[in-house]
């Protein structure tokens, strides 16, 4: 037995700005500097990899989309951008142990 959780960060009104699949998918721009490329690697498609990064952009900003074309294009993920990730997985992972940590008793008991 565990425990399993799902953390995102959301608006003053409670709107979901970034979710596990959100940060790979920064993450992956990031790495590629392309929404294509990232959306190819993570195999999603292209129209919900631009759509789910237009929601970042217009809720924090941060993203900044290049018009594309042969040898044109891409895509650049600010330092703030980068900053919000980063404590999105530093969340992710104080959650992920204090969970193990509570996982492990369960399974103590359970024996």
């Amino acid at each position: 037995m565990k425990f399993n959780f799902k953390i995102w960060i959301e608006d003053d009104k409670g709107n979901s700005i970034l979710g596990k699949g959100g940060a790979e998918l920064v993450k992956e721009i990031i790495n590629t500097g392309s929404i294509s490329k990232a959306a190819e690697n993570l195999n999603l498609s292209y129209k919900f990899a631009w759509e789910y990064v237009r929601k970042i952009e217009s809720e924090i900003g941060g993203i900044e989309m290049k018009k594309g074309g042969k040898n044109a294009g891409g895509t650049v993920v600010s330092d703030k951008v980068q900053e919000i990730l980063k404590i999105y997985e530093e969340a992710m992972n104080e959650v992920s142990a204090v969970l193990d940590k509570y996982s492990k008793k369960l399974n103590d008991i359970k024996g």
